[in-house]
């Protein structure tokens, strides 16, 4: 089951489900009820804060999907090297092993959206602002999923696989990594569906247009009709 699928049936079957990282959902209704007291702009605005944060939650998501998926394939090839006793075909798979290496820095750089990237460390939280006394907010989930030490923590192949020690150390490394890739997706599926159901009570109280992102991102609908 894909992430996005996760996010669709979690936000399905458990609409008034919380997570700590979010700051109180009925605050921010409160606070989008006040402000529609005043000018409408006021709400519109907090509104397309909230949309433009899950869109940013959807793209790192997506990049969570690839990584998770990069790693399968790792392990696999990992798994291959510990049966084999060619050398050759050890080198081979240890090549191989790299670029998937290069291609989990490819997915963490395109996990971007909005400016922000949820996924490189370089950020201890990400907070949006609902007003511009910025007294009200919402905090959502960040995490270090680049390959390095203080992310996933995954080493390259200095012997090709030619010793079982190595080859044996990094399918625990893998191990490690996809273990910390499943609870980062899971908090982020959690934010992603508390904020969406957050946004159609929004939609519904205040109209669409209170909902309406500054920055779109690239169509959660048809991801979920696909899975």
């Amino acid at each position: 089951m894909g992430l996005f699928s996760k996010f669709i049936s979690r936000w399905e079957k458990h609409p008034d489900q919380t997570v700590e990282a979010l700051s109180s959902a009925e605050a921010i209704t409160r606070t989008l009820r006040t402000m529609a007291k005043g000018a409408p702009v006021s709400v519109a605005k907090a509104g397309a804060e909230l949309a433009t944060a899950l869109n940013t939650l959807e793209t790192a998501i997506l990049a969570i999907d690839t990584i998770s998926d990069l790693l399968i394939e790792a392990e696999t090839l990992a798994a291959t090297a510990r049966d084999t006793d060619s050398l050759g075909r050890r080198a081979l798979t240890a090549k191989r092993y790299n670029a998937l290496l290069e291609a989990i820095a490819i997915a963490i750089a395109h996990s971007e959206h909005n400016g922000i990237n949820l996924l490189d460390g370089n950020r201890s939280t990400y907070e949006i602002f609902l007003d511009v006394h910025h007294r009200a907010s919402v905090a959502l989930h960040v995490a270090n999923l680049t390959i390095e030490r203080g992310g996933l923590g995954l080493t390259r192949p200095r012997e090709d696989f030619a010793s079982q020690t190595e080859v044996e150390k990094i399918i625990a490394e893998i191990d490690a990594a996809r273990r910390v890739t499943s609870r980062t997706a899971d908090l982020f599926v959690d934010s992603a569906a508390v904020m969406a159901e957050r946004l159609s009570r929004i939609s519904h109280e205040f109209g669409s247009e209170a909902t309406i992102a500054d920055i779109a991102s690239g169509g959660m609908s048809s991801l979920a009709h696909e899975h």
